[in-house]
């Protein structure tokens, strides 16, 4: 059937929602280049994932673009951008970044609400993993959170260990 959690991961099932995974507090990835660092773990299949949304929590982003980009990394294949930069300097904590999956730019709100599109975006990742791209060494501390549903037997997502 479907997977179950791992010891030690966050992982929540819901079936009118799918399945949550979460990636634990840290902070902002130092000058990495795509595929970028591991937020998240796609084993088993296909998932479709539903919403991508990261957090500020402890350190506000510094002053500076940290041009920030969110990528599907394969384990075959090449890798895409799932959101491309925006200018995310001096967002503060409480702050929110938005993925719709479809390469546009990241979604910046402040502290009082995720904006989303209209009409929310659904996408497909293979196996392999989801990174965080950072063009600058930068301040700032994020936790991420995914839903998804796995459109293969087996299919599950985790979050990355810091």
């Amino acid at each position: 059937m479907y997977p179950r959690p791992t010891p030690g991961s966050t992982f929540v099932r819901d079936t009118a929602k799918g399945y949550t995974a979460s990636r634990a507090l840290d902070t902002l990835p130092q000058t990495v280049a795509s595929p970028g660092e591991a937020l998240f773990t796609i084993t088993g299949g296909r998932v479709l994932v539903t919403r991508l949304v990261g957090e500020v929590t402890t350190t506000a982003i510094e002053g500076t673009n940290p041009v920030l980009s969110v990528t599907s990394a394969p384990t075959v294949g090449t890798a895409v951008v799932l959101a491309s930069t925006v200018d995310a300097s001096s967002l503060e904590i409480g702050g929110f970044l938005s993925v719709e999956g479809d390469g546009s730019a990241l979604v910046k709100s402040n502290a009082g609400a995720v904006l989303a599109t209209a009409v929310p975006t659904a996408f497909i990742v293979p196996v392999g993993s989801i990174g965080l791209i950072s063009g600058a060494n930068k301040t700032g501390a994020m936790k991420w959170d995914l839903t998804y549903f796995p459109l293969d037997e087996g299919a599950a997502v985790v979050g990355t260990t810091v």
